[in-house]
Formats: structure tokens, C-alpha cells, sequence
């Protein structure tokens, strides 16, 4: 994909797109970069294989691979969140006591470490002067799995549940976004602050770039020595994973994740110097491909994060509010797929989750946690402390009940979705493998539907990337 990429731009520079060109060297050139993507889709397909074996003998520090990642995400479907109170205590926050929208200082993300009860908020601060990263121990609740609410018997939380820290991430890009939580690497995407009527009038300033933290010891995160730049665009949400070879996968949204940028480690370690990311692919929400049963709606997500199949298959979560923060909390699902053309996705579904009153909103700040191959939880917080509590609310959100998708063969949710599980993966029935996938339009918000195979049998094509 690197390669296609490069001799993709290769091509472009020697024959523009629109301009008359005849040279026999464009020629040359867009046939091989036609001829490296279509590798690189067969490349894709056979790891797509080994990963189905490799991810079986995962360790378990790792993020958990899935069984079968559409039924966990539909298990969620409805779910209240129960609340975590968390004590601000000493922390240095400031700045963040508006109480009302539209807010400019805010918190912005949250992801939970792997396999412990340490919690992640991004901030954008630009009074404090600093994009910040707030480490929180729920030390109340366990490592494993769900945490559940800690109030149910008090009306204050547990003293060990609070704020430990507060770090400045960036004093030059204040507003500090998207966060992905992978092994013992946290990144965050950071971006300039800006006002309210400065975004509304699209006047703020259109850069970024994401940081990354070694998180060995959860509680005290360490800034590694690199960073990827962007210019033009900012780094709204960041999604992170390894790919099969060693080598790790980054996607960064601009403004509202209308546009991802996909990025490739040089190195199969982020912690031994500059892994030296490199841009390979883009792709716009103009290209979104749609199963049949889902809609065609592309929210303005705040949070997009990344969760792998153990058949080999790679999927987003994306989470936002609708109507600019004023609507109802989503998740929605999408897979993604490399083909000729370059990377497609396609919305597989969407669930509604609801906050506790006044303690989480989706806009503001949420994040996607694997707890087990069959377990999806969602956390939020909303957009600040409530300082007359002195404590800051996270929601969690679970499946109403834990069951394996093993399992998942006579249930009706099963049957709706047309999935069945297998021991050795996930089988899709034949109304799945063949549903039409259609294309949002953009010009007149209508999908035209094809049939198109979806699965190992072919990918829908992503036309425009």
C-alpha cells in the first residue's frame, strides 16, 4: 500500500487529474500503481487468513481480539449508562466551569487502559494554556472487566477513586481530542483551540498532530520522543492497532472524522524510537458504502477506535451526539476493507446508548473498551467537573446481559443480524454474504443499491479515495 501510494502521487505529478496527458510514462506509471493495489488487496485477503490464526494465541495483555464483532456491538443497543463518580480532589483544572454550551474548554475523549481500572480524559484547555491528558484510578472497582457504578451505596465516591494527575500534552496545540488506548500505547490527536463562533464560521486554523504515551505503568504515562505532523488538516479522532506483519496502523480523522488519513509504521515497535509513520491512503464519508439494514447516515464523530475479528477482519466504532451535541448518544459500526481502488468502508450498524442525566455526553467525550472476545463497553463523561460536587461523571455502558457469541445461534438477535458463530470464526449465512451495499450520495442523500458479495468472496469498491 505504500508503494501504490507513492506511485500514485508519482502519477499524479506526471499526468494531472483532468488535464489532457497522452505520455506513455503516466500510462506506465497508473498501471502499476492499478497493478500494486490490487496486490495489495490480495496481500490483505491472505493475511486476513494468518491473522485468523495468530490472533487465537494472542497474549493476554493485548487488546482482545473479537469473536464476532457486529453481535457484541448490537448487544449494546439501548444500554443505560450506570454511573462512576470520580473525586477531582487536588487536580489542576482549570478554566473548565463554564456550565453551559457552547464550551470551549471541554473534555474531549476517554479510553480505559487494558486490563486495569485506570481512565483517560482529554481536555482542551486553551486557558490553562496546554491540551491536557487526565489520569483518573477508579481503585474501587476491578481491573477486569465491567466496573459497574460505585454509588450504590454512597453519595460520595470512594476516596481511592480520583484523579491522579493532570498533564499538559501540548501548549501550542490546545485541544487536545481522539484518544486510542492499544497494549501499553496511548495516542492522542491535538489540534489548535478555537473559539465557538470561529468553528461555526470554519475561521479556526486547520493543523495537528498526535502524541503518544507509553502506558507500562497506567498510572504514570510517559511521552514518547516522536510525533506525526499534519498540516491542512486537523487530528480530530486517532485510531490505532498492529497489523499482522508487526507493523502498526494509524488513522487519523480530520474535522469530525469526514476524512481519514491512513498511516503505516516503519517499525514494529513504538517504543524504541520513531516508529516513522508514513501517510498512505485517504479516505472521504463521500465514499461510504452501506449493508442492507443500516442506514446511510456519517455522524460527526468525536471518537473513532479499533476492534479486530478473529477471522482477520477490522472494523471502526465511531461515536458522536446528534444534532451538534443537543440529540440522542450513537455508536455506529463500520468495517473495513482494502480493495483495488485503495480502502473502503462500509456501515454495518448503529445503536442508540442513553447517558444518566446530566453526566455524559457523546459530543463531549466517549471512548470503546474491549473486555473480553465477546464484551464491548462504551464509557463517556460530559463536557466538564461538576465543581459543586467536586467530582467528574463517567458513564459505563454494558450488555444487559454477558453471553458468548458462541451462544449466539439461537438467539433473535442473532437471527435478525443473519450471523451465525463458529468455533473456529464467524460464518456469515448467505443473506449476509450477499446483501447489497449501497453508496450514500452526497448530492442527493439517496443510496443506489448493487449486489455486491461482501466478505472473502470480494469487497464493495470505493470509488473517489
Amino acid at each position: 500500500l505504500l508503494c501504490a501510494g507513492r506511485l500514485a502521487a508519482s502519477a499524479k505529478d506526471v499526468c494531472p487529474a483532468g488535464a489532457p496527458c497522452a505520455s506513455a510514462a503516466a500510462d506506465s506509471a497508473q498501471d502499476e500503481h492499478t497493478a500494486l493495489l490490487q496486490h495489495a488487496s490480495v496481500a490483505f485477503r491472505a493475511a486476513r487468513e494468518v491473522r485468523a490464526h495468530s490472533f487465537a494465541n494472542a497474549s493476554h495483555a493485548s487488546r482482545p481480539v473479537m469473536t464476532n464483532v457486529q453481535w457484541s456491538f448490537e448487544m449494546l443497543a439501548n444500554a443505560e449508562g450506570h454511573v462512576l463518580q470520580v473525586n477531582i480532589g487536588h487536580a489542576h483544572i482549570v478554566g473548565m466551569d463554564k456550565g453551559h454550551m457552547p464550551y470551549s474548554d471541554h473534555f474531549q475523549s476517554v479510553q480505559r487502559a487494558q486490563g486495569t481500572n485506570t481512565i483517560y480524559l482529554s481536555a482542551s484547555n486553551g486557558e490553562q494554556g496546554a491540551g491536557l491528558l487526565v489520569v483518573a484510578e477508579l481503585g474501587s472497582r476491578p481491573a477486569a472487566g465491567a466496573m459497574g457504578s460505585n454509588m450504590a451505596e454512597q453519595k460520595r465516591p470512594p476516596a481511592q477513586d480520583a484523579i491522579k494527575q493532570v498533564i499538559a500534552v501540548d501548549q501550542v496545540y490546545q485541544h487536545a481530542g481522539g484518544m486510542d488506548s492499544f497494549e501499553n500505547i496511548l495516542a492522542i490527536g491535538v489540534e489548535p483551540a478555537c473559539e465557538v463562533s470561529a468553528r461555526v464560521s470554519g475561521g479556526c486554523k486547520t493543523a495537528g498532530r498526535v502524541h503518544f504515551y507509553d502506558t507500562t505503568d497506567p498510572l504514570n504515562p510517559k511521552e514518547l520522543p516522536y510525533t506525526v505532523e499534519r498540516s491542512g488538516i486537523t487530528a480530530g479522532t486517532v485510531s490505532l492497532t498492529r497489523q499482522d506483519d508487526g507493523k502498526f496502523l494509524l488513522v487519523v480523522g480530520g474535522t469530525d472524522a469526514a476524512q481519514l488519513d491512513f498511516y503505516i509504521s516503519q517499525t514494529t515497535s513504538l517504543l524504541n524510537g520513531n516508529p516513522g509513520f508514513q501517510k498512505v491512503l485517504s479516505w472521504t464519508s463521500k465514499s461510504l458504502l452501506v449493508d442492507a439494514g443500516s442506514d446511510s447516515d456519517y455522524g460527526a464523530y468525536q471518537t473513532m477506535n479499533f476492534v479486530q475479528q478473529t477471522d482477520g477482519s477490522l472494523f471502526l466504532v465511531g461515536l458522536f451526539r446528534s444534532m451538534n451535541g443537543l440529540g440522542s448518544d450513537y455508536a455506529d459500526l463500520f468495517k473495513v476493507d482494502s480493495n483495488s481502488h485503495g480502502i473502503s468502508l462500509t456501515k454495518k450498524s448503529s445503536i442508540k446508548l442513553k447517558c444518566e442525566p446530566s453526566t455524559c455526553n457523546f459530543q463531549a467525550a466517549a471512548g470503546l473498551y474491549i473486555a473480553s472476545p465477546d464484551t464491548l463497553l462504551v464509557y463517556a463523561s460530559d463536557w466538564e467537573p461538576h465543581w459543586e460536587d467536586g467530582s467528574l461523571f463517567i458513564n459505563e455502558f454494558r450488555p444487559k446481559f454477558v453471553a458468548s457469541a458462541a451462544s449466539a445461534r439461537g438467539s433473535p438477535r442473532a437471527r435478525a443480524v443473519g450471523v451465525t458463530a463458529a468455533i473456529h470464526g464467524v460464518q456469515r449465512t448467505a443473506s449476509t454474504r450477499f446483501a447489497s451495499a449501497r453508496r450514500a450520495s452526497a448530492t442527493t442523500g439517496t443510496a443506489s443499491a448493487s449486489p455486491t458479495p461482501l466478505g472473502e468472496a470480494g469487497v464493495a469498491e470505493a470509488r473517489g479515495v
